[in-house]
C-alpha cells in the first residue's frame, strides 16, 4: 500500500485525502479532464462557469447540469490548492496596509472635515499592532508612518511585506516587482528587506487583514461618536486605544489567523533600530 501512496500523483493524493467520497463514475471523469482547461479559460476576460458549462453540454448532452457541474469543480479547485499555516519567527516580518474605511477630524479653520487614512502594521509572530492616522498616502507619509510603526515596536523586523500600493511599489508583478525607489532606501537603512505580497493572493496579506478588522472593531468602534480638530489629537485618541485594547487584551480570531506560540509580552527582541 505504501508503494501505491508513493507512486500516486499529488493531486490524486489530495483527491483521496480531502475528497474521500468524490464521484467515481464514467460520467465525472469525463468532466474532470476539463477542469485545468477551466482554470486557464477562466481567466479570461468575459468567460464564465456558465459559458464553460454550456460548451461542456454541446460535447456531453448527457453530462451533469451545471449547479452539479459547478459543486465538482470547485470541489477539484479546493483540492488541488495546497495550504499550510505559516508560522512566523520573532522579528521576522512586519506586516503593513491601509484601512479601507477612514476616519475624520473637523478642520478649526474652515470647519470642514477632513479625511483620515488609517495605518496598520502588524508583527507576524506575536500579534503585536500599531495604527495610526495620516492625512494621505502619499509615498512621504507612507515611509513615516513605516517609521513610526518601527519605533513603537521598538526595533526592525527582516522584512516588511506591505499590498502593492504606488508608495511602495512601482510596479507589481508576481515574480520581480519593482519597489520604490524611497521605500527601498528606507528599509535599507533599518536593516529591512521589502517583500510585496502576490498579486490577488489574500493569504499573502490575511495577517494585516485582521489586524484591520480588529482596528475597527476597538479604534473604529469607540471613537464612531466623537468629535476631533486635529489629526494629532485623533492620533492621540487612536493611541490611546491601541495601548488599552489592541495590545493588551487577548483577541481569539488574530491568534488563530498568527498561527504562533509566542506571545507579546515573551516576544524576542527585534534588530535594534538606528536613529
Amino acid at each position: 500500500m505504501f508503494e501505491q501512496i508513493a507512486e500516486m500523483a499529488d493531486s490524486e493524493l489530495l483527491r483521496i485525502v480531502e475528497n474521500p467520497g468524490i464521484e467515481t463514475s464514467n460520467k465525472y471523469q469525463q468532466l474532470i479532464q476539463y477542469f485545468p482547461y477551466f482554470v486557464i479559460e477562466l481567466r479570461r476576460k468575459g468567460v464564465t462557469r456558465q459559458l464553460l458549462w454550456k460548451e461542456y453540454k454541446q460535447k456531453h448532452p448527457e453530462g451533469f447540469q451545471y449547479s452539479q457541474f459547478c459543486y465538482h469543480f470547485q470541489s477539484w479547485k479546493n483540492a488541488s490548492e495546497v495550504r499550510m499555516h505559516i508560522k512566523h519567527k520573532a522579528g521576522d516580518k512586519m506586516f503593513v496596509d491601509y484601512a479601507g474605511d477612514k476616519l475624520t477630524y473637523v478642520d478649526r479653520k474652515s470647519g470642514k472635515e477632513r479625511s483620515v487614512e488609517t495605518f496598520v502594521a502588524i508583527l507576524g509572530a506575536s500579534g503585536l499592532t500599531y495604527a495610526e492616522g495620516s492625512v494621505s498616502q502619499e509615498k512621504e507619509e507612507w515611509i513615516r508612518s513605516n517609521e513610526r510603526a518601527l519605533w513603537y515596536f521598538g526595533g526592525a523586523s527582516d522584512a516588511i511585506v506591505p499590498d502593492n500600493l504606488k508608495s511602495g511599489v512601482t510596479r507589481a508583478d508576481r515574480h520581480e516587482p519593482e519597489i520604490n525607489p524611497d521605500f527601498a532606501e528606507f528599509a535599507e537603512h533599518y536593516g529591512a528587506v521589502i517583500i510585496p505580497a502576490r498579486v490577488r493572493e489574500a493569504r499573502d496579506k490575511a495577517l494585516v487583514g485582521n489586524a484591520v478588522k480588529l482596528v475597527y472593531q476597538r479604534i473604529y468602534a469607540p471613537l464612531r461618536n466623537r468629535t476631533f480638530y486635529s489629526l494629532e489629537e485623533l492620533n492621540e485618541a487612536i493611541w490611546s486605544l491601541l495601548e488599552g485594547n489592541i495590545t493588551t487584551k487577548p483577541f481569539n480570531g488574530l491568534r488563530s489567523a498568527v498561527e504562533s506560540s509566542s506571545s507579546v509580552p515573551n516576544e524576542e527582541p527585534l534588530s535594534l533600530c538606528r536613529p
